[in-house]
């Protein structure tokens, strides 16, 4: 399991900017491309909990990451951006 923050620098969740990139897809249609639950989508662009993702489930974002001329890094570095 891979585990991040996901806090923007903004204040909001880098997890919602990519859902917005991607043509304000809504949580349901991200869940459905990483293999994850909503709830668990919902709670990680609130901050409730950590992001925990399986490798396969790794694997999809990086794809949809990609999608949007995003990498990991940029990612992470959004992610990042807020933790204590």
């Amino acid at each position: 399991m891979i585990e991040a923050n996901l806090q923007s620098e903004e204040g909001g969740s880098p997890l919602k900017a990519l859902r917005e990139r991607l043509g304000n897809i809504s949580q349901e249609e991200l869940a459905r491309r990483l293999g994850a639950s909503v709830v668990s989508i919902s709670r990680w662009e609130r901050g409730a909990k950590p992001m925990s993702l399986t490798v396969p489930q790794m694997r999809s974002l990086v794809r949809e990451l990609q999608s949007v001329d995003w990498d990991i890094a940029d990612f992470l570095d959004r992610a990042s951006a807020h933790e204590t």
